[in-house]
């Protein structure tokens, strides 16, 4: 295990993370008051995942040829400009130009973060180190939504986002320049299609491929609707937005304890987790009070955080060891997130045409029939 190089690249995680989950209490209400109604809030949100569909892979491949750090430069650079486009930008064009920004800078930097830690672990410690990782990722991500709502309720609505971009811009200049490979990008390296038949050539990444979908599906309940939920169903602030992504994101703080339950056997860990939030976000559909909303958030972040670092672990081994660890992370986003993309799509109407608590009992249902459908493909 290579410490100094874990420590840096767990840092910079965190710090990015911080700095981008700042604008999710106010990122839906800035747009929706620019004038879009919630069936083109969803569909100018769907932008993200499907530009990260047709990207993610071949980040993924080009961190492994070129280097982790140039794409973490270009990554930050890229998702500065993103954060400066939401908060003065007007129209479909412009909102739409961030978005795809943002997706691209962002699963760079992840991407390119999550392979250059896992690089580090060998196979006997990396759930529990990867889970140690994630846990201190996960403190900037349930503080920066708290601050972003506090930001935009004591000064305006766009502080977030300047916030934010001075983080990373602040990280930017902090990050060393030295020593950068110089490489020609391949076609390679550019092949999408091979990259996700080479995933799905292994059967447990196949089942991965069925619970990514399905987790990914939730995002327009999460990024856009719960947001609304708190702000226009139940009339309250931003900062309470803010703290109903912390009460999500709470437990995420234990998947050093989770990462290493999964270093024995992953997948079981793979399926609670899933179980556990899709249970507890159809449970969203019955709650009538913010109070009944952040229990089940908080079991719903219970779910997640034992899936996400057991996923991780378990995509990590078989990365590891064929050298292709970046590029089947990259693979499995691009394929998880054709259930986000359809889901955006989807979202807007399924919110029109019943309410924000039906969309997250559509949601909960497609996790646990995911589940079902992904088990006898991750067991042993």
């Amino acid at each position: 295990m290579h410490l100094n190089e874990y420590a840096k690249a767990t840092g910079l995680n965190a710090v990015f993370v911080l700095a981008i989950t700042m604008i999710m209490p106010v990122l839906a209400p800035h747009i929706k008051s620019m004038g879009f109604n919630n069936i083109e809030l969803s569909i100018l949100f769907s932008f993200m995942p499907l530009a990260i569909i047709f990207t993610a892979p071949i980040i993924g491949r080009i961190s492994d040829d070129l280097g982790r750090r140039i794409v973490i430069i270009a990554g930050i650079a890229g998702e500065i400009v993103a954060l400066l486009l939401y908060a003065y930008g007007t129209g479909w064009i412009v909102f739409a130009i961030a978005r795809i920004l943002d997706a691209i800078a962002a699963t760079t930097v992840m991407v390119a973060a999550l392979s250059k830690i896992e690089d580090t672990l060998s196979n006997s410690v990396r759930g529990k180190y990867a889970g140690i990782s994630l846990s201190i990722e996960y403190v900037g991500r349930l503080f920066g939504p708290v601050i972003g709502g506090i930001l935009a309720d004591r000064m305006f609505i766009q502080a977030p986002f300047i916030t934010a971009a001075a983080i990373l811009l602040g990280l930017l200049i902090l990050l060393p320049k030295n020593n950068l490979k110089k490489k020609r990008i391949s076609k390679k390296e550019l092949d999408l299609v091979g990259d996700i038949k080479e995933f799905l050539s292994y059967r447990q990444l196949k089942g991965m491929a069925i619970l990514g979908t399905v987790m990914h599906a939730t995002f327009p309940a999460f990024t856009i609707f719960l947001p609304l939920l708190v702000v226009e169903t139940f009339g309250l602030s931003y900062a309470y937005a803010g703290y109903a992504y912390l009460a999500l994101g709470a437990t995420h703080i234990l998947q050093f304890v989770f990462g290493k339950w999964s270093d024995k056997k992953a997948y079981r860990l793979v399926l609670l987790g899933t179980l556990v939030s899709g249970i507890f976000t159809g449970v969203v559909f019955l709650t009538n009070s913010y109070i009944a909303l952040i229990f089940a958030l908080f079991f719903i972040g219970l779910g997640n955080s034992m899936w996400n670092v057991s996923a991780c672990t378990l995509m990590s081994d078989i990365g590891e060891s064929k050298g292709i660890e970046g590029e089947l992370i990259g693979s499995y986003i691009s394929i998880a997130k054709i259930g986000a993309f359809l889901s955006f799509l989807a979202s807007g109407f399924v919110v029109q045409a019943w309410s924000i608590n039906a969309l997250f009992l559509v949601n909960g249902v497609l996790i646990v029939l995911g589940s079902v459908l992904a088990y006898p493909l991750l067991k042993d």
